[in-house]
């Protein structure tokens, strides 16, 4: 399906909705990254996440050892995804919702954190909408580009789900009390 321009009036009432509405419903089959380098990532960041409070706090050698390989480890997994991605464009059909869904809430919650500390509801409900507004639109823009990740960009479209039941808990928190 041919998408129309972006700046169109019918990019954001017909093809938006319909896409995000299409990509919402699940699919047969969903596609996980290899096991193989699911485990590599979370190794890496498992090695970043004890070495590096390890050689900052302690000044520990194997903590910043740690540290090295864990955050080389990141670094390569980063590069060979994406030129494991080389030649591909990115495209509308295989749009990231769960990482224009993360913007748009980020908006909301930079919103609501506005108008909590300046104990203002009318500042919380504009710079809301603002947010909103922002968040939509750099959505759109990073859940088409961050295609560009290869199999990263689908571990961080699931992690940004998790990401946005943390923000939803944070902003009920700050709404309460």
């Amino acid at each position: 399906m041919a998408s129309p321009s972006i700046l169109s009036f019918e990019f954001h009432t017909k093809f938006f909705p319909q896409l995000l509405w299409s990509r919402l419903r699940p699919k047969k089959g969903i596609c996980f990254p290899p096991m193989e380098f699911m485990m590599a990532f979370f190794a890496c960041v498992i090695l970043t996440g004890v070495g590096v409070p390890w050689a900052l706090n302690r000044g520990s050698i194997v903590g910043w050892i740690l540290s090295i390989i864990g955050l080389g480890g990141l670094l390569a997994i980063f590069i060979f995804s994406i030129f494991s991605q080389r030649g591909n464009r990115p495209t509308y059909d295989d749009f990231l919702v769960g990482i224009f869904f993360f913007f748009l809430f980020l908006g909301i919650s930079a919103g609501i954190c506005i108008g909590t500390f300046k104990h203002s509801l009318s500042l919380g409900l504009l710079s809301g909408t603002a947010g909103l507004f922002l968040g939509y639109v750099i959505g759109i823009f990073v859940g088409l580009w961050f295609q560009y990740l290869g199999w990263v960009a689908t571990l961080v479209n699931m992690l940004s789900g998790l990401a946005i039941i943390g923000m939803i808990v944070v902003d009920l928190v700050m709404l309460v009390g």
